[in-house]
């Protein structure tokens, strides 16, 4: 499959063809990812609401008190962390996809140092903040609101700690099997791991770095003489930052869901066509998500032009969830298919 087809060819020119379509796999789940904040934001689920009860009330809000004080002080601590929480989410995530964005766009461009230097923060604070959040909520919030500079303290949250972390955030989160925690750990936080990116993100960054597992060889500086010809990071890239962008977007449906936007079908869909078009580009074996969409859809599987049967293989699911198209093995014909309303015909039980 050279192409998904939802990224102009001039823009992918660059990219060597056997890897165009994991490169637009990646772009899929940062805006399936825009699109849950926009969602969010039409919606304004993320707002709180209360009634004034009392004169007291009513005074200390005229007397101009911080709305997150005056909750904290009437007792409304659950709201004041609901609101403070949801915050949080829509602003860790939008600025999270800003730098995916221009980094996954750097890589277009074979700028392979600027792309690694800007996925490095997503991924190595971001992502981690936002498995604090929903691992422990109120732990988080209560860290959130009196201690922010320790967040990330690195003497708190040591490799094992990261991974509990990882492995609490995956257990609240649907969809989430598909990695494992220290999986996700070794491909984003560990320097030894010399087939992750934390060494990438790092030499990316740093001119020069002293750590025993990255450091600079003689004669060089990190990445100034890197052949921007070279293909090997491409070869290398897309299956561990389609695993890191999938984790977050996990986490992303947990956490929006929680402030309110509870259309379970629609948050479903947007795990389901991520996971199968993971599966499909990036797992070994059979793919369970196609043989399901094959029975369950298989009395509109035909093909409008032969009236052959179609059937969804493993190589095609990528391009049947992300952009709709069935093709006709029979006759050669693709066709749209409505992929987005017939799941939402079903239940799909997303686990």
């Amino acid at each position: 499959m050279p192409t998904l087809g939802r990224i102009e060819e001039k823009r992918l020119r660059n990219i060597p063809l056997q890897y165009r379509a994991d490169h637009e796999f990646c772009f899929h789940i940062h805006d399936l990812m825009v699109g849950l904040l926009v969602e969010m934001e039409a919606k304004r689920s993320g707002m709180v609401s209360f009634k004034i009860e009392t004169e007291e009330d009513l005074s200390a809000l005229q007397s101009g008190a911080h709305i997150l004080d005056f909750l904290s002080r009437t007792g409304r601590g659950n709201l004041e962390r609901r609101a403070v929480v949801n915050h949080v989410t829509a602003a860790l995530f939008s600025d999270m996809l800003h730098f995916v964005y221009e980094g996954l766009l750097a890589l277009e461009k074979r700028k392979f140092s600027v792309s690694l230097n800007l996925l490095r923060k997503p991924f190595k604070e971001n992502m981690l903040i936002a498995a604090l959040a929903c691992a422990d909520e109120e732990k988080f919030f209560e860290k959130l609101k009196s201690d922010a500079k320790n967040l990330l303290n690195k003497k708190e949250l040591d490799p094992a700690r990261i991974i509990q972390v990882i492995e609490s955030a995956k257990q609240r989160c649907r969809g989430s099997a598909f990695a494992n925690s220290d999986q996700i750990y070794s491909i984003a936080f560990d320097r030894k791991n010399i087939d992750g990116l934390a060494p990438l993100f790092d030499k990316a960054t740093h001119l020069v770095t002293e750590n025993q597992q990255i450091a600079t060889e003689d004669y060089n500086l990190n990445f100034i003489f890197k052949n921007p010809e070279d293909n090997d990071i491409y070869s290398s890239i897309y299956r561990k930052l389609s695993v890191l962008l999938l984790f977050c977007h996990v986490m992303q449906v947990e956490l929006v869901g929680r402030t309110g936007l509870k259309k379970k079908g629609y948050l479903d869909w947007l795990l389901f066509t991520a996971i199968g078009s993971y599966e499909s580009l990036f797992a070994a074996g059979r793919s369970n998500t196609a043989a399901m969409i094959n029975k369950e859809f298989k009395q509109f599987l035909n093909c409008p032009a032969c009236g052959d049967d179609i059937s969804i293989r493993k190589a095609d699911l990528a391009k049947f969830l992300i952009c709709e198209i069935a093709d006709c093995k029979a006759c050669g014909t693709s066709h749209h298919f409505p992929v987005g309303w017939l799941l939402s015909r079903i239940d799909l039980n997303i686990s």
